[in-house]
């Protein structure tokens, strides 16, 4: 069964490190119903969430432990996140299954997902969707499979909005140069552009967001290249990564659509608050087409560089250890001063269980097709 975690952003360090967190001081009131309740105030931007399916399991094993879904989604719902971006690879069957989950479980409590179409190693997606012959096949089964509203866990629900459900889209490639050798005139015209029309007549709600150049000096250059290539007419967002607070004055500050910041972090625990208190301001104020800042990472297996949280088994399942200890505070203070008191319905009450939006056999059977025809 998945693991509740409505207390564990509040419980402090201490009490985590000897043991599973308490619901004492959480945001989250775990008495509180939909019907006297409000979901969290979605004040902190966005998260880069990776698609953990099991700890210890080897890369062809097809697990998807539903506690490890639900405890990094409890916290990105917890901790007051509008977002989430996660990558779901073409060429790693297991990975990509599990991020429809996430993905389906996110939406449904009103956090939007950017999905990454990126491969973590290898040229199959990048292949696939610079074909002509194979791009609408792999378009047509991401947004057939990612792109389909899940039922809302509470329609109307303070915050959730009409529908209650969180927009998607997708992010192409994930910093091309760097990552596939492509130079960014080719993967604008050759592979975005493309993609941006396959994507409007397939589904018109697909956001499409553009790959990032690296959050480096090598970035804004690369990133001038593609708009003089034609970036600005071919997506929906413009994507930056941002590592370097020097970077900031490299990158156009003015473009003739919505920026998002896909990646932004400091490497190394005690730069975290820092970075979020005082650079993602300072990024609001010197490119004002930003709109959204994606924090990187809520966890990954390099202790002490990018992660908030590391997680660990424990009495059979899994436990959240803060690790980032004052930009989590600062984050989860955000959160409370935006409640004003009012309760809020814990993540465990919205989703009881996960496993409602794990990826169905049909769902399996249409990622295989789609790669059987691509790699043919």
């Amino acid at each position: 069964m998945p693991v509740g975690l409505s207390g564990w952003l509040g419980a402090g360090c201490a009490a985590q490190q000897s043991g599973p967190s308490a619901a004492a001081g959480s945001a989250a009131d775990p008495t509180a119903s939909p019907g006297d309740a409000i979901i969290v105030p979605k004040v902190n931007g966005g998260m880069n969430v990776h698609s953990l399916r099991c700890l210890s399991c080897s890369a062809l094993d097809a697990t998807i432990d539903p506690a490890l879904v639900t405890l990094q989604l409890s916290a990105v719902y917890e901790l007051g996140f509008d977002g989430i971006r996660i990558a779901a690879p073409f060429g790693d069957r297991n990975t990509f299954l599990s991020t429809v989950a996430y993905v389906r479980a996110a939406r449904a409590v009103g956090i939007d997902a950017v999905v990454l179409l990126a491969d973590f190693s290898g040229f199959t997606l990048a292949h696939a969707l610079h074909r002509d012959e194979s791009r609408g096949t792999v378009l047509k089964m991401y947004a057939d499979v990612l792109a389909t509203p899940p039922e809302p866990t509470a329609p109307g629900l303070g915050g959730l909005g009409p529908k209650g459900v969180g927009r998607i889209a997708f992010q192409i490639l994930n910093e091309p140069a760097a990552f596939l050798g492509l130079p960014p005139d080719v993967y604008v015209q050759e592979i975005l552009n493309p993609c941006f029309g396959d994507l409007g007549r397939i589904d018109s709600r697909i956001i499409v967001v553009s790959a990032a150049e690296v959050g480096n000096k090598a970035g804004p250059p690369r990133i001038r290249a593609m708009l003089e290539a034609g970036l600005e007419e071919t997506t929906d967002r413009i994507a930056y990564h941002i590592y370097d607070e020097e970077v900031i004055a490299l990158l156009p500050s003015h473009v003739r659509t919505i920026v998002w910041i896909t990646e932004s972090g400091a490497a190394g625990t005690p730069l975290h608050l820092p970075w979020v208190r005082d650079v993602f301001p300072e990024i609001r104020a010197q490119l004002p087409d930003v709109l959204r800042i994606f924090y990187y990472d809520l966890f990954d297996a390099d202790q002490g560089v990018y992660r908030i949280l590391d997680i660990q088994p424990a009495g059979g399942g899994y436990r959240a250890v803060v690790e980032s200890t004052e930009l989590h505070d600062y984050w989860s203070d955000r959160v409370r001063q935006a409640a004003a008191g009012r309760p809020i319905v814990p993540f465990s009450t919205l989703v009881p269980d996960v496993r409602a939006y794990f990826p169905t056999p049909a769902d399996a059977a249409a990622f295989d097709a789609a790669f059987a025809e691509a790699t043919k």
